[in-house]
This record gives C-alpha cells, sequence and structure tokens, in this order.
C-alpha cells in the first residue's frame, strides 16, 4: 500500500485500512469504475459504526425536526466539499491527495497529511475498541457468563489481549479484505433492525414486550420522552453535527474516486458524489430518527446498548458489528503505524522501514496499549467519536477541501481571475467549519463532563 494514495478514516472498512465508517476503494492504476460501481464504492467507504451515535446526538436535546434539517445540511456540505476536490484534481491533474495538498498548500507540509490520518486512525481505534467492549458485553451475558467475570473493562482487556493484538501483528492484511463487504453489510442489517424496532412496538413504552415486566425494567432503560422537541435548537445541537462531522468523512479518498470513475469529468463526478451522499444522507437519517423514537431521553452513545439482551435480532447487530470491527481493526492499525511511520520519514529522515519492518511488533504493542486504557477511560464512544468528528471531520471536510479547491483554480485561470473571485464564495463553507469544529469541540467534552 502506497500511503499517499489516500486512507480510509471514519470507522470503517477498507481494502488497507479501516477506520469508523471509511472503506479504501477498490483501485489499481488501470481499472476504471462506472457510475453504478463508483457509487456504491462510495457509500461503502463512508458508511460504518459512527452511526451508532447518530441518535444520542438527538437525544442531548435537539428536535427531531431540526436533527433532520441538520443531517441533511451538513451532507449537503459534505458531498460539495467532496465534488471540490475532484474539481481540483481536474485543475492539477494530481491523482492523491498528498499530491493535490503539496501542490496547493506546499511541499513542505505535506508530512502533515501523513499526521492527520495517523491521529485520525488513532482516533478510530478508541472507538472501535470502545464498541467492541459495549457490544460483546451482553453477547457474553446471553450466553451465560457471570456477571463477576462480565465487565466492560475486563472485556475490552480480554479482546485486545487475545484477539486485537495477534490480529494486528499479522504482516500480511490480504485475508482481510473481506472485512469491508462484512462492514457495510453489519451497517444496512443495524439500520433496517433498527427501523422495524421503531415500528413494530415491542419497545413501546407500557406496552412493549421487551418492556412492560419487572424484569425487563432492572435490565433496560425506559424509554421516555419528557424531553421530545420537534423544533427545539440550542448550542447541544453541536453535539449531533459533531457526530456527523466524522460520519460523514472520506475526503482524502475522492483523488482515488475520481481517478479511478470511468470517463472522469467534474460534472459526472459530482454527480457521482451527490447521489452517493444522498443516499448516506437517507440512511444517517432514518437509523438517527428511528433510533430516537424508539428511546427518546435515555438514548445511550451507542444505540446497540438501549436494547434487551434478549432481543435476538438485537443480539444479532452486536455480533455482526462486533465481528465487522473485530477483523477491521488490524488495518486500521496500519494507518496508525504507516502514517506515523511517513512523519518521522519525511520531517525528521527516519528510515521508515524502522517503524513498519524493524520494529513493529513493539509499536504495535505500545499503541495498542495505550488505546486500551483510553477506550476502559472512556465509557462512551459518542465522546470520542464527537471530539474526532469535531476537531479532525470539520477541517478535512468543511475546511481543507476548500482550500486545495480555491488555490487549484488560482494556479490554473489566475488569482485574482473571474474564476478564482467565483470559487473564493466557497469559503463561506470553510468558515460554517470552523464555528462547526471550534464550538463542537467546546459543546461535546461540556456535555462528556455533565
Amino acid at each position: 500500500m502506497d500511503h499517499a494514495e489516500g486512507y480510509s478514516v471514519d470507522g470503517n472498512n477498507s481494502k488497507s485500512i479501516i477506520i469508523e465508517g471509511n472503506k479504501q476503494p477498490e483501485s489499481s492504476s488501470s481499472s476504471s469504475s462506472s457510475m453504478t460501481a463508483s457509487i456504491s464504492n462510495l457509500v461503502n467507504n463512508v458508511a460504518g459504526a459512527g452511526i451508532l451515535t447518530l441518535s444520542a446526538g438527538v437525544a442531548k436535546g435537539t428536535g427531531w425536526m431540526q436533527a433532520l434539517l441538520i443531517c441533511g445540511i451538513l451532507g449537503a456540505m459534505s458531498s460539495h466539499t467532496f465534488a471540490l476536490i475532484g474539481e481540483a484534481c481536474h485543475l492539477t491533474g494530481e491523482t492523491d491527495f498528498k499530491g493535490l495538498w503539496g501542490v496547493t498548500i506546499g511541499q513542505n507540509s505535506a508530512y502533515l497529511v501523513d499526521l492527520l490520518i495517523a491521529v485520525m486512525c488513532f482516533a478510530v481505534t478508541v472507538i472501535y475498541i470502545g464498541i467492541l467492549g459495549d457490544v460483546f458485553t451482553p453477547l457474553l451475558a446471553s450466553v451465560g457468563l457471570p456477571d463477576a467475570m462480565n465487565g466492560r473493562t475486563t472485556n475490552i482487556l480480554a479482546i485486545s489481549t487475545f484477539a486485537l493484538l495477534p490480529l494486528s501483528l499479522i504482516q500480511n492484511l490480504s485475508a482481510l479484505a473481506f472485512t469491508s463487504t462484512l462492514g457495510f453489510a453489519s451497517v444496512l442489517y443495524t439500520v433496517a433492525f433498527v427501523l422495524l424496532r421503531s415500528l413494530d412496538g415491542t419497545y413501546a413504552l407500557g406496552t412493549g414486550k421487551f418492556v412492560v415486566d419487572q424484569v425487563s425494567s432492572s435490565i433496560i432503560q425506559q424509554p421516555s420522552f419528557v424531553h421530545k422537541s420537534t423544533w427545539n435548537l440550542n448550542f447541544a445541537a453541536l453535539v449531533l453535527a459533531s457526530n456527523l462531522g466524522l460520519a460523514y468523512v472520506a475526503h482524502y479518498n475522492g483523488p482515488i474516486f475520481y481517478r479511478e470513475l470511468e470517463d472522469a469529468c467534474p460534472k459526472k463526478f459530482g454527480k457521482m458524489v451527490h447521489i452517493a451522499f444522498g443516499i448516506l444522507t437517507a440512511l444517517y437519517t432514518v437509523i438517527m430518527l428511528a433510533g430516537y423514537f424508539t428511546f427518546g431521553d435515555v438514548t445511550q452513545g451507542n444505540i446497540l446498548l438501549n436494547y434487551h439482551p434478549s432481543d435476538m435480532l438485537s443480539t444479532l447487530a452486536r455480533f455482526a458489528t462486533g465481528l465487522s470491527i473485530l477483523f477491521g481493526f488490524p488495518l486500521v492499525m496500519v494507518g496508525v503505524v504507516e502514517g506515523f511511520a511517513g512523519v518521522l520519514s519525511s520531517r525528521f529522515g527516519i528510515d521508515r522501514t524502522l517503524c513498519c519492518e524493524k520494529r513493529r511488533s513493539s509499536i504495535i504493542v505500545m499503541l495498542l496499549s495505550i488505546v486500551t486504557f483510553l477506550a476502559i477511560t472512556v465509557q462512551d464512544v459518542s465522546f470520542v467519536v464527537g471530539l474526532t468528528g469535531a476537531a479532525f471531520g470539520s477541517f478535512i471536510v468543511y475546511i481543507l477541501p476548500v482550500t486545495i479547491y480555491c488555490k487549484s483554480v488560482g494556479l490554473a485561470k489566475g488569482f485574482g481571475s473571474l474564476e478564482h473571485q467565483r470559487a473564493k464564495r466557497n469559503y463561506f463553507v470553510s468558515y460554517m467549519g470552523t464555528f462547526l469544529g471550534v464550538v463542537g469541540v467546546y459543546m461535546t467534552i461540556k456535555d462528556y463532563l455533565g
């Protein structure tokens, strides 16, 4: 894998790296992809485990109609900036994200691409291990493991030691390529399951079969809609916006999609991107509102934690999610190691094989220990999702593509030209992204600290 060609980051599956919802597209120098295949690949690349946190974002105090608008608006903004990446590729002739950065921002700072990838991957590993602890604890309870042996912390330690470490030490990760399909299938199943449970009444307050008896009441939180609102909007909405910032991120893979699209041109690429992000927005809207309408104010940071252990469909959702993350985790760890190796090589002249080959095992053990500690310490994965989405998602989705595009237009058409002046109108999106990022970080931390 050439680390300069692009990474997948956001909690998802990939050919070479997996991060919270994003898979790196299948690519080769000679292949091309039809419009339909490109749409499918892009949806598959973006959608991921981050969707489990969206309902909790609404439960923070945002009216459901406002949440719908936020999801739609941010989806449209993300789609627009992704399309700008394709236009920048067309104007500059660059075919990878690091090349775009070097031409438009400067070669001396191109190492920041590697650093950005490494930090994003690192954050997603924390999210992934947290979700593994969340989903396997009720799964083990359902097969009769005593509570004294079945705690989230204990399970995370066991999973990290006996599953994630051996998997991460595998040298050839090509055998894990199936996780891309597995991850997306688990996303589709989870969306369908959450929608079904919101409609079938099994969790209806006072009448649902999973909430009516005293035993159920002691196992799961009863749905509550005391604070339910249609139009309420306050700064708590930025927690949802931060979660969506990570859910829509995949823009560093934009050049790969442009390069692989058959007969690519900005207009055709834009059409492909808008359709794909329209599908993603629909998926996010369904699970976000369906989960919230099922549990209301008590919706947890990982929506799967709300469902009853005896609900077999929820058990299947937990199992599918856990399995896809378990086998996808090593690909994310590759992103961390490769990213930091790229920084050390580009910035400090250190041989990248020192990290990627000679001391790879010890570095992975060290990184996994740190990640495991953070996952145990931060019990609500939505906090890590929100913080990452606000701090990094906003930069990658709303700020960086606009900067690269405007510089590309200036280089191709002339700085100060009419085309360049028109391109600069897109800086409004950057200003919005800066606001969402700064205030989103503050609100996410404030909400987590209570």
